[in-house]
């Protein structure tokens, strides 16, 4: 059990298996409350292991954590066949893509361009990755589907992306799902 200083207030913290119990004031006799607690927040930069391995096995370099997102309805609905990317990753994802990446990614005629997703088991989807000009949000689609269905995912999963290089410079990503 851990006691911090939070607003004056000492608390009482324990810390098991990232679920964090504290004692709540609403309730008596004191009882524990759980309560949960995002253990992702501060996530290695690396992929896990046996996804590290799998980008280097198609000798991915400079993978670079983008940031971690609760699935939604909407992320695994079959006939929206997209996974809106959260507006706070966009300018990072778009500062890490060339010139020429950016400005398809942008474009009016809604090009995008062609990446590669690896899943958590080491397969790859082929994907457009673009930008929806009604949202001014980036979204993966075209090949979606197929690793929702293929990785059974759910509402509440937590989706960690990756993004990487390829040897001739081509843009991938990678994602880890951690179930709910």
């Amino acid at each position: 059990m851990t006691t911090i200083r939070l607003f004056g207030n000492d608390i009482k913290v324990i810390r098991l298996f990232g679920i964090q119990i504290s004692p709540s004031p609403a309730l008596k006799n004191n009882n524990m409350q759980l309560q949960r607690v995002d253990r992702f927040m501060n996530m290695p930069d690396s992929p896990p292991p046996s996804l590290r391995l799998a980008i280097q096995s198609v000798q991915g370099s400079r993978s670079l954590y983008m940031g971690w997102k609760y699935l939604e309805n909407s992320d695994i609905n079959i006939n929206l066949s997209r996974f809106l990317i959260p507006a706070e990753w966009c300018a990072k994802l778009l500062n890490h893509m060339t010139e020429s990446e950016s400005q398809k990614i942008q474009s009016e005629d809604d090009r995008g361009i062609n990446v590669s997703v690896m899943d958590p088991r080491g397969d790859s989807h082929d994907m457009k990755f673009t930008e929806w000009k009604s949202l001014k949000r980036l979204v993966f689609n075209r090949g979606w589907n197929k690793l929702v269905e293929n990785n059974q995912l759910q509402k509440g999963n937590l989706l960690h992306l990756w993004h990487f290089r390829t040897p001739d410079n081509r843009p991938c990503f990678a994602v880890n799902i951690i179930r709910s």
